[in-house]
This record gives structure tokens, sequence and C-alpha cells, in this order.
């Protein structure tokens, strides 16, 4: 093993990022359902483990295992030599040390709270289980916290005694921040986990200097102009990663609901509906991300059966493992929606429904309920990742376009209530940019029946479909 080394030099950089999108952060206490919370200081938080982890898989993705492990720190890394028989195992100390991300105790941290159901793949249904005591089934129901968008946090990152090099690209993983090319957090294929960095600082520390060793000795008390701004280096944000961006301009037929957790009159007496649109945590109606994408992958699914091209579902969505299956991300990311510009933009509509009895007919007592629906201009954001090949992604965005084609002709809905007519919607157009060099982009135009794919896009996209 390494013997414990000394730096001449420490580079410190103070961050404070804000969410773009919502964030969760599974719990300690292992309930997938809630954000963690600090056990003294009782606010969200984001774990160094968890910002590290995000950290070194950028930076091994981009500059390889063997680099991540020179500055990550690595115990047991074996080093493959031109002898295909012989590995020298290595270990490495970290250069690279990061603080836990606290979220800012303002205004702008809000929890927010929504509803969640596991769906049965084969039934289209949901999930069920069975209680072994009382032999009863219940449905796979359950609520998720998140931290919304707004939220801001600060964290850490220190660097001792690095290369120039390695210290831009640590750099440059700051500027994946505001790129969409990293995520912290779960949730990642449902929009979750974005940021933008609003303040950059950076402080250098000579070791060899005395003064500095004084300053380093109390680093959490030095005022911010001890430190260099960054920030302005880091604000533009860069050209994406993504191997695609698909934007959908589109507008709801009649209505749409995408339940909230169960609305209560909170002792004032009024009278509320009994469920409402889910909202955001600055109050905006939306079909969040989950919602999306588990309708889009509803009609993929149907598609892929019929083209005979499964194995593109786990390319696009990922898989769990297994004893059988190493599991894998998938490629296909959906954001929040909001329904209208703002939630003073989106139309209510409060309708009154009632449970029938199937065995006779009737009204059941006291099944009288009523929804408050949502209705507006919604602009649909999807990604597909680089993080699989050029070939994976064009089959990938194939089979999306197949989907929203659908969507666009009223044969797949969001959200509940499509037997009553709800969740259907127009489409005015489809517009994907693929992110290449130089950029490219084609548009479907419903309002003017027309195609406009100059670049091929859309018949290179379908033809690795039906090819593939």
């Amino acid at each position: 093993m390494e013997q414990r080394r000394f730096y001449n030099e420490i580079l410190k950089y103070s961050v404070t990022a804000k969410c773009t999108e919502p964030l969760h952060i599974g719990s300690a206490l292992g309930a997938k359902e809630e954000v963690l919370v600090h056990p003294v200081d009782d606010i969200p938080f984001i774990q160094a483990t968890s910002i590290a982890g995000a950290f070194r898989g950028y930076y091994e993705q981009t500059y390889g295992e063997k680099k991540a492990a020179e500055l990550f720190g690595h115990r047991k890394f074996k080093e493959k030599t031109d002898n295909e028989d012989l590995d020298i195992e290595l270990e490495h100390e970290s250069k690279i040390r990061f603080t836990d991300g606290v979220f800012l105790n303002n205004e702008k941290l809000i929890i927010e709270l929504r509803p969640r159901v596991s769906i049965n793949k084969q039934m289209g249904t949901c999930e069920t289980s069975c209680d072994e005591k009382t032999k009863r089934e219940s449905g796979h129901k359950f609520n998720m916290e998140y931290i919304s968008a707004g939220g801001e946090f600060k964290f850490c990152v220190y660097l001792y005694g690095v290369s120039e090099q390695e210290k831009k690209e640590v750099e440059d993983i700051f500027s994946a921040l505001n790129n969409e090319s990293l995520q912290f957090g779960g949730q990642k294929s449902n929009g979750c986990g974005y940021f933008k960095i609003e303040k950059l600082l950076c402080r250098d520390f000579d070791m060899t200097n005395s003064k500095d060793r004084d300053q380093w000795a109390r680093e959490d008390e030095l005022p911010e102009k001890a430190y260099k701004n960054l920030t302005s280096l880091f604000a533009k944000t860069s050209c994406s990663k993504n191997a695609y961006t698909i934007k959908v301009d589109a507008y709801t037929e009649s209505t749409l609901l995408v339940k909230s957790i169960a609305i209560t009159d909170g002792g004032t007496g009024k009278e509320v509906p009994d469920c409402e649109n889910i909202k955001n945590g600055d109050g905006d109606y939306i079909v969040p991300g989950s919602s999306f994408k588990g309708a889009v992958r509803a009609q993929m699914e149907r598609i892929a059966s019929y083209l005979d091209c499964f194995e593109l579902i786990d390319d696009a969505f990922g898989q769990k493992s297994n004893a059988e299956i190493q599991g894998g991300t998938g490629n296909l990311y959906f954001f929040d929606t909001v329904v209208g510009k703002t939630k003073n933009d989106a139309q209510t509509l409060i309708s009154h429904r009632i449970h029938i009895d199937k065995f006779t007919g009737g009204v059941i007592h006291g099944g009288l309920f009523s929804e408050k629906n949502v209705a507006g201009s919604m602009s649909i954001r999807i990604a597909i990742k680089n993080n699989k090949s050029a070939d994976i992604a064009d089959k990938v965005c194939g089979l999306l376009i197949m989907a929203l084609r659908d969507l666009a002709i009223g044969a797949m809905s969001v959200g509940g209530g499509y037997s009553v007519g709800k969740g259907i919607l127009s489409v005015k157009k489809i517009v994907i940019d693929k992110n290449s060099n130089p950029k490219k982009q084609a548009e479907i135009d419903f309002s003017q029946k027309k195609i406009f794919d100059k670049d091929e896009i859309i018949k290179a996209c379908l033809t690795s479909v039906q090819e593939g």
C-alpha cells in the first residue's frame, strides 16, 4: 500500500447549485419514498458519497477507468499489461474529497409529495400482492418525496496535489452540471437530479507558505473575498451532450387528470374537490415525467412487439439486475411538463362523478365524488442520452417517433380517465434535434401536415428500427 502523501498545494472549490428539476435522494432509513434529512440540522442534504459517485462516474466515462483510479483512489486497481496473463495490482490514495451538499433552509426549499404506482407489465394494471395473514390483495401504490426545482444547496470539493490537467478535468465536471450531463440522486429517467451552478468560488492554498497554512487551518471562517470567483466561467450552459432532444408542442383536447394526494379542507369548512391534478413546488399544474414515461413506454412496447424488436425497450428504459441478467440504465429521459405556461394560464374544471355498483347497475351509497381537472397548452421535453452506441440512440429515437405519432392521432393518452375522454392531446408539432456536430434538426408539423427533414433524421431513425 502507498504511504500517505504530503501535498504542497490544496485547492478548495465552494459550490452553490440550484435544482433545475426535482431531486430525490433516498432516506437513510431505507424508505425509498422519503428524502434524506440531516439527523442534526433536520433539513434535506445530499451525501458526499452521492456527489463523489456522480463525479467519479462522469470522470471515468470521459477519461477512462485508470485515470479515475489515479484521481479518486482505488484499493485494488488492476492495470492490464502487454502480457494478457499478467495484471499489475495498484493502490491509489484519493486526491479529491467532497463534503455533503446541504440545502439552504429558505423559501425556495419546498418538499413535494407525489403519488406513484407500480404497474404490472403483463396486465397493464396496478401491481398487487397478497397479504399472507389476511389473504387480501392490495395495490402497490405509494407516495414519493422530492425536493422541488429551485432548491439551493452548497458543497465543497478539495483537490490535493493534482496536476494542472487534472484540475482542468475536474473543472470540466462543473460545466457538466450546467449541460444536463451530470445528475444526482434517483429517478433520473424521470427528469430528476439536474442542476445549475449559481456560484463557484476557488481558493488555492500554498502549503509551503506559512500564511496559507494558517488560513487553511481556519478555511471555514474565511470571507468570500478570500476566494476567486469562477462563476462566470461556468454560468453559460454548454451545448447539450444528449444524442437527441425531442420537443412536443401540444394542448389538451378536453381535460386531463394526473391525481395528486388526497385533498382536505384544512379545517376551513370550505368545499374542496376529492382530487385534483398534481402540482409542482411553484403551484403549477404538471404532468410528471414519470407519467409521460409510463404512457410512452406502454405504447413503445406495443410497437416493439409488433416489429419484433423488444430488446430496444431495455435499451430505452433500462432493466433491473437479477440472478441471470446484468442490469443497466436506459437512455430515454422524460421531464415534468407544465400545463399552461403558468399556473394562472392553465384552465381548471371541476367535474362530478359517481361510483356504480357493477352488480346492480345502481349508484353506490355515498359514491358521489368530484375531480378538479386541468386543460391548457403543453411543451413536452424528452432526451435520449449518449450513454449507449449511436446506433442504439437512432433506433430508440425511431421507436419513440412512432409512439409520439400515436399520441398525435389520439391512439394513446396521458393520466387517468381515458375511458371517459380524458388525457387526449392534440399535437401541433414534434421537433427533433440531433445534437451532432454540426447540429441537425427535423420537424413534424401536424397543423400543416408536413414533415421538414432535409437531413433525413426521421428517415434514418425509422429505417434503423425496421432493419434492426
